[in-house]
């Protein structure tokens, strides 16, 4: 085979790894996307909610091979012709409002894609450079805009699901799949075809691993997490990031606190030194022998305060100086790690397990702090960062949460194998418990992620649901407060036909013509329904006559109403509008109820909910309110109920603030969704104390800043009574 010959099949090559490489991932996105509409159906408290999830089953299983068809033919044709995918928010026309859905859609998928484009960012460009190579045609100026990038293929499968008028939550689900199958694929798919027409001859030399000409700024991260959607699987150490730094390299700035720290301990201890009894006579405890006293006591549990006690009998009883006292330099390092360890081991942010677990550092920490300097002096320190890395762990734990107690015996491992560290001579890895706590935390945190993200897309989903119904409902009132229709015709507008406007005006708007459309069918059976209707205009009503049961029926085809179901209400309808017509006394079943439609009435049910939100409450101060509407994204906060005479405690994080109700949305440490709470109940919780705002803060740095002021307000007391 020639070298053109060669060439000239390279892009049927090309189309049969897109295939192999992204078919079954997105295979297994719709098979995983099936079963879960199933199981979030199964377990809808709503019958409304229901049919929205089994509509999107009906569609997503008919309209399956199209979607899969569709989206792998346009990334066939769109990669071999180096063409750019469409530019979300182009404008071609006149300007005009982004449509609510459209932004959340966009902020998905610019979430979804924007770390894995950043990692991906040198093969792409390889990639279409040796594309361009080949097929004649220059590279798109910026590669996110090409149709194989994760950008690109994320908008062409936009696009592909576009025309099943999915429900925006339902559309959003779809997305975060798509990142954790499809878009994780494209390393293996880009390595495989830069290799495929490298060895084809287009541009062999170039390199994947090369840096790019021009540095990317890299994005911070966002701060919200209102549309968090789980980003595509990414290894460890991403190759175009930097490697994280070694355990205690990074500046907490906490050296200057523990400097002033030591520097108030010392003018203290002077104080207290001048008041009382000399002993500088005294022989000092040695280094050695304080080393030895502590691993004697690497098992105590008691108060940090007393510790110093401990560590001066131990230490003269291994030195055999009876009379030997503590150097100044080591009294104020041991003062000042007890200190420090008092407030950790009584913290109430930490949950009472993790202030005695923690607390058990004490003796690595002062050992580590007695033979190296620079844990209280220097910039960072392993063992200081440990210390607010465990503390950050902690923040969030609760029994509730944590039924295995896998945290708790993670922390414990650690714990006890820097206290158990016996080696006289050789320094304490705290920096190999930062790697098993993050190791750890890292695989903890991933799958929180995603159960946070759906926590969220679940409240969303019953909130806009509830907002539809609430509108809709609202609109019938204002219908029904200016005719009086019988029963059955009143039935089955508050119940199938309610249901039916509900789905229109989540799916297309109220705005919208189908909306529109729907709403006219309210009022022209109410008109029909008039008993003078056949007097005043009988063409009109020939026409309603002729009209209206079509419509119910499309209608209600939509809602997926069983089939005979639809198929007696229409008969139903189509009966009494022929009595109308003969201008005859309807039947006397239209004036009774009809158990099926009444079940389905939810006007009914929006007054109840409505009446309890209203309903006459106690008003929180207006501090305390103030300070809940303030609380960012991230906080957690400690519930507290009384549980057969017991109190009990979960912790929960404020992951997102409706934008409908103002509700906060609290989720465990799992992700898993603890409670929804208004800002009016979350501030009363807070004044009757069945709530704690967490500080959340570095350990070091809030503890440390408390003992610099309590310690100094104790040194200056003295000296300002000394004054007056």
């Amino acid at each position: 085979m020639t070298a053109a010959d060669a060439r000239a099949i390279l892009p049927t090559r090309l189309r049969e790894q897109i295939q192999e490489h992204l078919a079954q991932p997105l295979h297994d996105l719709l098979d995983e996307l099936d079963a879960h509409l199933f199981d979030l159906a199964g377990r809808s408290r709503s019958s409304a909610q229901q049919q929205i999830y089994f509509d999107a089953l009906r569609v997503l299983r008919s309209e399956r091979v199209q979607v899969e068809t569709g989206f792998l033919e346009a990334a066939d044709i769109l990669l071999v012709s180096s063409d750019t995918a469409p530019q979300a928010g182009v404008q071609t026309g006149p300007l005009r409002l982004v449509d609510k859905d459209e932004q959340e859609e966009t902020m998905a998928l610019e979430s979804l894609v924007q770390r894995l484009s950043e990692r991906l960012a040198r093969p792409l460009e390889v990639l279409l450079a040796r594309l361009a190579n080949l097929s004649g045609v220059a590279a798109p100026g910026n590669p996110q805009d090409s149709a194989i990038s994760p950008r690109g293929l994320s908008r062409l499968f936009r696009e592909a699901i576009e025309p099943l008028e999915l429900h925006i939550e339902i559309r959003l689900i779809t997305f975060g799949l798509f990142g954790q199958h499809v878009l994780r694929a494209l390393p293996g798919l880009y390595s495989r075809l830069n290799r495929i027409l490298a060895e084809g001859g287009i541009l062999p030399d170039l390199s994947e691993s090369e840096p790019s000409a021009h540095p990317r700024v890299t994005r911070p991260a966002r701060r919200s997490a209102r549309h968090r959607i789980p980003e595509p699987g990414a290894p460890p150490v991403p190759a175009s990031r930097p490697a994280p730094r070694p355990p205690g390299t990074v500046p907490d700035g906490n050296d200057a606190r523990l400097r002033e720290l030591h520097r108030l301990l010392r003018a203290r201890a002077m104080a207290a030194a001048d008041a009382g009894t000399d002993t500088q006579q005294a022989q000092p405890l040695s280094v050695g022998a304080l080393d030895v006293a502590l691993d004697r006591l690497w098992t105590f549990e008691g108060d940090p305060l007393t510790f110093k006690a401990h560590l001066v009998t131990s230490a003269r009883l291994v030195s055999g100086q009876e009379g030997a006292v503590l150097s100044s330099e080591h009294e104020d390092i041991i003062d000042l790690v007890s200190l420090l360890f008092a407030r950790v081991r009584s913290d109430p942010n930490l949950p009472g397990p993790m202030q005695r677990l923690l607390s058990r550092l004490h003796v690595p920490f002062l050992r580590t702090a007695l033979a190296d300097p620079g844990l209280l002096h220097a910039e960072s320190h392993p063992a200081r960062e440990l210390l607010d890395e465990l503390a950050t762990a902690a923040i969030g734990w609760c029994p509730a949460a944590d039924a295995g107690e896998n945290l708790i015996k993670q922390v414990a491992v650690i714990v006890e194998k820097l206290a158990s560290h016996h080696a006289s001579g050789q320094p304490i890895e705290f920096g190999g418990g930062i790697d098993a706590l993050r190791q750890f935390e890292d695989a903890h945190r991933r799958r929180a992620d995603i159960a946070e993200q759906r926590a969220i897309e679940t409240v969303l989903g019953r909130e806009r649901l509830t907002l539809a119904r609430n509108r809709v409902a609202t609109l019938f009132e204002h219908e029904l407060e200016r005719h009086e229709p019988i029963p059955w015709v009143r039935q089955l507008l508050r119940g199938p036909w309610s249901n039916h406007l509900a789905l229109l005006w989540l799916r297309q708007g109220e705005t919208s013509a189908a909306f529109g459309e729907a709403i006219a069918f309210v009022e022209e059976l109410l008109w029909a329904d008039d008993p003078s209707a056949l007097r005043t205009d009988p063409v009109r009503l020939a026409r309603a006559r002729e009209c209206l049961p079509d419509q119910l029926r499309q209608g209600l085809t939509g809602v997926t109403q069983y089939e005979s179901e639809i198929q007696s209400l229409v008969a139903r309808l189509q009966d009494y509008l022929d009595t109308q017509m003969r201008g005859d006394d309807a039947p006397d079943v239209m004036y009774e109820a009809d158990p099926g439609l009444a079940q389905a009435d939810f006007s009914a049910q929006w007054r109840e909910s409505l009446t309890d939100e209203l309903s006459t409450r106690p008003e929180p101060d207006a501090d305390t309110l103030g300070l809940v509407r303030s609380l960012p994204v991230g906080t957690w906060i400690e519930f507290r109920a009384m549980q057969a005479g017991e109190f009990e405690m979960e912790r929960g994080k404020l992951c997102w603030t409706s934008p409908y109700t103002g509700h906060g949305l609290f989720v465990n440490r799992n992700g898993v969704r603890l409670r929804e709470s208004s800002p009016e109940a979350l501030a009363m919780d807070l004044q009757a104390g069945r709530a704690l705002v967490i500080d959340d803060s570095r350990l070091l740095e809030r503890t440390l800043r408390s003992l610099v002021d309590e310690v100094q307000h104790a040194v200056e007391l003295p000296a300002r009574m000394g004054e007056g």
